[in-house]
């Protein structure tokens, strides 16, 4: 069971549909692998904030002043259930040079819902080896269409 609900606080548009059907094809393709059978069920908040709002989030929860561009936010991570929240920054999602990527907003976005994502399921890259493991893993399960 997969439940996803999103609250765009800004004025950009996005499509709740296709942000819905683009995690739910990221939680499908990395059920396939093994060591994620905690996606049994996955309950999932996604919202987009305004740029001082995220940079407040950043400066209570990590200690930097400043924006960014996601923020994920692990609530419950069991063996069969994963639940948490994602923010994300169209701002800041628009000024960053994501070089994997096209300039179009919505690759930049599937991207960072992938690498999001992954952050909740315990990735991290706090080394160059974390980094290239995560990446690895984004750059193959990011949705391009």
């Amino acid at each position: 069971m997969t439940l996803i609900n999103i609250a765009n606080l800004t004025r950009y548009k996005i499509s709740e549909k296709e942000i819905t059907k683009t995690i739910k094809k990221i939680i499908t393709r990395l059920r396939r692998e093994k060591n994620f059978s905690f996606l049994e069920t996955v309950e999932l908040s996604i919202a987009l904030i305004k740029e001082w709002e995220m940079k407040r989030i950043n400066k209570k929860y990590r200690k930097i002043n400043k924006p960014t561009d996601e923020l994920s936010f692990l609530l419950v991570k069991t063996k069969d259930k994963l639940s948490g929240e994602i923010l994300f920054c169209p701002t800041i999602i628009n000024q960053k040079n994501y070089s994997l990527l096209t300039t179009h907003y919505s690759l930049k976005l599937n991207y960072l819902l992938t690498h999001a994502f992954l952050h909740l399921c315990g990735f991290d890259h706090e080394t160059d080896k974390d980094w290239k493991k995560m990446e690895s893993v984004a750059t193959r399960l990011t949705i391009d269409k």
